[in-house]
């Protein structure tokens, strides 16, 4: 059924012409998911990450090309003491209404999100380590955090949107205001918002205050439309209705990319595929609890050839040694996994007692189901009785829940977070998705999020990926970037680490 769709779709393409906007200003893409609102606070997933990045500034940024963070509202900041920093605003950034954005909107922001009751999804993973904030004056705000944080400026670059606190603190019903008026800061301004219709936006000329991390938009006007079938977009965009398409698979982006009217822009943000071990036989599964196996299941695996095969993105996939994205703070590593090696595998299995091999169940996530398919097969070469298991969203974070997940092939966005913290934090809590509860790793863990000196926390964060690869606990797969067709008056600028893939304001006409 798919390969059938995909050869009706290069029917459409070959004899459809792509006639981009670029005469009227005007970019066009669509989002799969209903389009309710523009805030992420009120419906945080990918597409809420790159519309308030749009309308919304934050604090600071953070450059991927230098692994820091640079001014954005804040002009700079001060590490008072181990659980306080001082953030002094520019004092000349205007909300798109013309009124001036102040420490008072920046306290009403954070006191708005910590507010008793006010149970916002993710508010203990995003804000959990802040105590209180406070205003010292018109242009400095004080952020006190409940430890010694050394992800305040990693959470604040990504979760904390700046609202205007009069505008946002006079709806009775909050979630109103992302899906009425919704008035930033950032690089475009919020023309309509429709939930049959999408979105419309037109930049902000008054955009100065950027600076390299966020820059001032090229493009004019922006609309985003809801389409949720993914063949429904591929034919907006080959008989001109879109200008831009994120692709899930290599069958499309190779079959559209193929297209002289159209380009593919891989962008490799925080995103990685990884494959997980249930160590501890929470899955009933008693072989995996033995590192000989896990060794063999990891030597069976051609990553390099796998990820090339399967994903999308060219010669942005690349091959994952450590369970991080090197842009990432404290990503260090100085082992490898286990190299591929079959005949190795097989020898492994048989001094574990499995000359013939076992049963296995692969849980394959949305996004990484191919994926999962072609692990699958490569374990079956060395007697490895593998199936895939192809789940909803939904469906895999129950089993996960549940202790049932043998093997779970999937990606990790890293929530966003430009900081390794958050695939450990992920993976090795000790909770429901914890199938290792190393105490080694755990204390390591604990260690590095309350260390804030970055030698000392690199240090740390080395033990605990190198520890992974040696018990094979995970097998980080490769890179996963975000591919793009679109048409080839587009300039796509790739390497946001927007959750999206890619933003607006890096995009221009040729």
């Amino acid at each position: 059924m798919i390969r059938l769709a995909v050869a009706v779709m290069a029917g459409l393409v070959a004899c459809g012409t792509a006639q981009a906007q670029k005469a009227k200003d005007t970019l066009r893409f669509a989002f799969v998911d209903p389009i309710s609102t523009v805030l992420d606070y009120d419906d945080p997933k990918s597409e809420t990450r790159l519309t308030s990045a749009m309308v919304f500034d934050n604090l600071v940024c953070f450059d991927p090309a230098t692994r820091s963070f640079k001014p954005l509202l804040a002009s700079s900041w001060q590490q008072v003491d181990d659980r306080t920093i001082d953030f002094k605003l520019r004092g000349d950034v205007h909300f798109h209404d013309g009124s001036p954005l102040t420490a008072a909107d920046v306290v009403y922001t954070m006191q708005w999100i910590l507010a008793p009751g006010n149970n916002l999804r993710f508010l203990a993973e995003d804000f959990g380590w802040l105590e209180r904030v406070e205003k010292i004056d018109a242009e400095t705000v004080r952020f006190v955090a409940r430890r010694p944080t050394p992800t305040a400026l990693a959470h604040l670059s990504v979760s904390a949107s700046i609202l205007p606190a009069k505008l946002h603190g006079g709806y009775a019903v909050k979630r109103d205001f992302g899906r009425i008026a919704p008035i930033g800061s950032g690089p475009y301004k919020v023309v309509s918002l429709d939930a049959g219709n999408g979105i419309e936006f037109v930049k902000n000329d008054d955009y100065r205050h950027g600076g390299d991390c966020k820059q001032a938009p090229q493009i004019g006007h922006v609309r985003i439309l809801p389409i949720p079938d993914e063949q429904t977009q591929m034919a907006q965009l080959a008989t001109g209705g879109l200008d831009l398409l994120k692709v899930f698979s290599k069958d499309q982006a190779d079959m559209l990319g193929a297209n002289p009217s159209f380009e593919v822009t891989a962008s490799q943000g925080l995103t990685f595929h990884y494959m997980t071990i249930d160590s501890i036989n929470r899955s009933g599964n008693e072989a995996l609890s033995k590192l000989k196996v896990r060794q063999a299941l990891v030597r069976a695996v051609d990553r390099r050839l796998v990820a090339q095969e399967v994903l999308a993105g060219g010669d942005q996939v690349q091959v994952l040694d450590g369970l991080c994205v090197p842009i990432q703070i404290a990503c260090e590593f100085s082992s490898k996994p286990p190299s591929y090696d079959p005949a190795a595998a097989r020898a492994l299995l048989a001094e574990a007692g499995y000359p013939d091999g076992f049963d296995l169940e692969i849980t394959a996530t949305p996004g990484s189901q191919g994926l999962g398919e072609a692990l699958a097969g490569e374990l079956r070469k060395i007697g490895v009785r593998a199936r895939v298991d192809k789940v909803t969203f939904a469906g895999y974070r129950q089993k996960q829940r549940d202790g049932k997940a043998q093997m779970i092939v999937g990606q990790w966005p890293s929530s966003g977070l430009p900081d390794v913290s958050a695939t450990t934090q992920f993976f090795f809590d000790g909770a429901a998705r914890d199938y290792w509860r190393d105490p080694e790793i755990a204390r390591l863990a604990d260690a590095g999020m309350t260390t804030l000196d970055e030698g000392a926390r690199k240090a740390i964060y080395r033990e605990i990926f190198d520890r992974v690869n040696e018990l094979s606990y995970i097998l980080p797969v490769s890179t996963k970037p975000d591919a793009f067709v679109h048409t080839k008056d587009l300039v796509v600028t790739p390497g946001s680490i927007n959750a999206y893939g890619v933003v607006p304001w890096e995009m221009r006409w040729k």
